[in-house]
């Protein structure tokens, strides 16, 4: 990947992003993980960190939460532990366990059907996690909750532990009775006993230390009093002292035991930390992107932008406290247009459109998820120029122009089809005929090596030609004209007015001054930029009707051939109806057969013989002229209802019986007969007598060959069905829902507002026709409320 300049990130504010998701890690190495964040341009591993990062999101959205937790790490801990004999302290212990228990902990929660169920990725990769639990069980053994050596670790730590105790026992009860003897005869001060040296000592008058036996300690400040340890407890304190060394000698033998014990786990406790630090990380950017509400888009491989209702991840943050909104904008750059001439008034919100582009392209190809709607589609740039702010350089002996033209220069000797260019200020900081001139060279060279960007600008020049070139729009940022403020909001396909007059004339410039300027610029000027504002608009017009000449076109095709399918169909149901009367017919001439084979019997019992063969004869031309019609019927419904039918008869296709259930695959195909295998069974049938139908699934699966690719497809699992009609918005729904069926989707989200609550109720009552429907609710206000409707399967 390559970046341009070197501090692109804190021009973009990437810095930020990466401090705002790094207070969010619970370990150093993830927050090291950040500070060295690579900017990726290969799609499957892009992917498969943003959907890792949706799925995180959406267990939080779910309300659910794994057991990780703060650690600390081990790698220079398992480093020492290698080493045959090496005995690691107390703290480093402490963190073993720590990550060994974080590790147990995720595998226990992941034992859940359903939790592995929705996060099947994370429990991917909580799977690596491998360790035998007797390692827990034996540091279980010899530390306590609190992370020190449990008393009984040893049986000789467990005989010294309760020497200790019964000596301390001991060491009190004999103090005591000196410092109530001595207090008795006053040769104490009112603190009675005090501690020095680790040692309990009694606090005695400086005029009675020769009265006390023992060891002065110390004395204070005033020398007024001296801090003595009696004579009949300094043997049972060196005893307790000696007691105390000999556990500290029985605890290190422990130690250096359990050492050996976790030895041989070195490897695999490696594993379980860097385990938990990939879900360190992913929780992290998916806490981040549940705060600034980001999504995942649509990603493709080759450079594109196709962002819908994008804005500033910075400015989420920066606007929490005051809840002031943050404007969302639309941008769409293509093979048409490329590359984005932003132009409009200044503190229009141009300059933070441009960053806002490069931050969300940056965000996207580290693996986080971007603040766009779901519906975006973003591509993959292997590099990505950026010319914003001052470039003066006092090292280089560089002005801000000069600096500004290395950085053009640079850019265009670098840039390709797959390159992301960013300039704010476009040929700003000379002379503006020169500087306007050199930009529209540099702007023509950057486009015929058909670059992606987008360039904000104040130039007409840049305008003009924007509007000329191929793979160039123009764009604006709307300026509230009648109270000559910004709105923040983007427009495509027009430039934009920097309303310099106006502004000029609304923060209180005398109207001497801005008449005169006025004057100088002359008519042509603001004649000029009208102009191109009106033919830019009429183009935009234009192009935007021929957009929807060519979707009603389309739209038109779709039901020509909708109607012609709808006439075929409806001319095979009028032959099948036909059919059955003409069946009727055949099935009431076999009755009347019956009836006449009564008469006949009548008739020869009266030795009629010769009407009796007249009346057999007729009946019998009767039967075979309707059973002759119903046969020629059916062949040619059938014969219809096989012409029209998307499934086709051919060798290797699947084909079920008219007049049955049976299926088979078709092995061969002779004039009008069809050889068809049936499970066991070779048959030959009339083709006509066939139904074509679509492999059966059981089929496929013992087709199906196991590999290591992995597959994401990309599947809309939110629908907003707003400002639809009722019939409109439920057909949109019904076909949400039957495609996220088919591609296995665990969860949806329905966006239809909160309104009179027709339209929720319409939702629901269609959800419960669904028997895959699990559970249905509305999110916490801050996420929709009962203005949508969140499914699970």
């Amino acid at each position: 990947m390559f970046l341009y300049p070197k501090d692109i990130k804190e021009k973009l504010e990437f810095n930020k992003i990466i401090d705002y998701i790094s207070k969010e890690c619970l370990s150093e190495m993830g927050r090291e993980y950040f500070s060295q964040i690579e900017i990726l341009t290969d799609l499957p591993r892009i992917e498969r960190l943003i959907i890792e990062t949706d799925e995180y999101k959406k267990s939080l959205e779910r309300g659910e939460h794994l057991p990780l937790s703060h650690f600390q790490s081990i790698t220079a801990d398992v480093a020492l532990v290698r080493k045959e004999g090496y005995v690691l302290d107390i703290d480093s212990i402490r963190n073993i366990y720590r990550i060994v228990s974080l590790g147990l902990e995720l595998t226990k929660y992941f034992q859940d059907p359903e939790k592995a169920k929705f996060n099947p990725l994370i429990n991917e990769i909580v799977s690596n996690i491998i360790i035998d639990k007797a390692l827990t069980n034996e540091i279980d053994r010899v530390l306590d909750d609190e992370g020190d050596v449990k008393p009984n670790a040893s049986e000789e730590l467990l005989k010294i532990s309760k020497s200790i105790k019964s000596k301390e026992r001991e060491l009190d009860k004999v103090f005591n009775d000196e410092l109530e003897n001595l207090k008795n005869k006053g040769f104490l001060v009112d603190t009675l006993e005090s501690l020095r040296n680790g040692r309990r000592v009694l606090t005695v008058a400086v005029e009675h230390k020769r009265k006390i036996p023992g060891i002065i300690h110390d004395e204070s400040a005033t020398g007024k009093t001296v801090y003595i340890e009696p004579e009949r407890v300094i043997t049972i304190n060196h005893e307790v002292y000696n007691l105390y060394a000999e556990r500290r000698h029985e605890i290190y033998k422990i130690l250096r035991a359990l050492c050996a014990f976790i030895r041989p786990y070195a490897d695999a406790l490696l594993v379980v930390q860097h385990t938990l630090v990939k879900l360190d990380t992913i929780r992290a950017k998916a806490k981040f992107a549940y705060r600034v509400n980001a999504g995942k888009p649509y990603i493709q491989q080759k450079p594109t932008f196709g962002l819908k209702t994008a804005y500033n991840p910075v400015l989420v943050i920066k606007n929490e406290a005051s809840a002031a909104p943050v404007i969302p904008f639309d941008i769409e750059l293509h093979g048409n247009n490329r590359i984005l001439v932003l132009s409009g008034p200044n503190a229009g919100g141009k300059s933070v459109a441009l960053k806002s582009v490069g931050l969300l392209q940056m965000m996207l190809q580290s693996g986080m998820l971007v603040t766009a709607d779901e519906n975006s589609k973003m591509g993959i740039f292997s590099k990505i120029f950026v010319d914003i702010g001052d470039q003066q350089s006092l090292e280089d002996d560089l002005s801000t122009y000069s600096s500004h033209l290395r950085n053009m220069r640079i850019t265009c000797e670098e840039a390709d089809k797959n390159t992301l260019i960013l300039i704010d200020e476009f040929g700003s900081g000379t002379d503006p005929k020169i500087g306007g001139a050199i930009a529209e060279a540099i702007l023509n060279d950057l486009n015929h090596k058909k670059v992606f960007g987008v360039i904000t600008t104040h130039y007409s020049n840049l305008k003009f030609y924007a509007f000329k070139a191929h793979g160039i729009v123009n764009g604006s940022m709307e300026f509230d004209k009648q109270h000559l403020l910004p709105t923040f909001r983007m427009h495509i396909g027009k430039p934009g007015s920097s309303f310099a007059y106006e502004i000029a004339e609304k923060i209180g410039l005398d109207a001497r001054i801005v008449t005169y300027a006025q004057h100088k610029t002359g008519k042509n000027e603001k004649a000029i930029d009208d102009m191109l504002i009106s033919l830019m608009s009429e183009k935009k017009e234009y192009e935007d009707k021929l957009t929807s000449l060519i979707d009603k076109q389309d739209r038109l095709d779709k039901l020509i051939f909708s109607y012609e399918q709808m006439n075929a169909d409806l001319d095979i149901k009028r032959k099948k109806i036909k059919l059955q009367a003409k069946e009727q017919v055949a099935i009431s001439v076999m009755d009347q057969n019956k009836e006449m084979q009564k008469i006949l019997k009548e008739i020869k019992h009266s030795k009629d013989e010769e009407k009796a063969l007249q009346t057999s004869i007729k009946l019998k031309k009767k039967q075979e002229e309707a059973l002759k019609e119903l046969e020629s019927l059916k062949m040619e419904v059938f014969a219809k209802e096989i012409s029209t039918s998307q499934e086709k008869l051919v060798v290797g296709s699947h084909a079920r019986m008219r007049n049955g259930t049976s299926s088979g695959e078709i092995l061969s195909i002779d004039k009008n007969m069809a050889e068809i295998q049936m499970g066991f069974i070779k048959l030959k049938v009339p083709i006509i007598e066939l139904i074509a139908i679509k492999e059966p699934i059981e089929i496929k699966s013992k087709k199906s060959v196991q590999t290591n690719v992995t597959k994401y497809e990309s599947v809309d699992t939110k629908i907003d069905i707003r400002e639809y009609t009722k019939s409109d918005a439920l057909n949109l729904l019904q076909n949400f829902m039957d495609r996220a069926l088919m591609n296995n989707v665990y969860e949806l989200k329905i966006i239809h507002g909160i309104g009179t609550g027709v339209m929720k109720n319409e939702v629901k009552k269609m959800l419960k026709q669904y028997k895959d429907v699990r559970e249905i609710w509305h999110p916490e206000p801050e996420q929709g409320g009962e203005g949508v409707t969140l499914v699970r399967f």
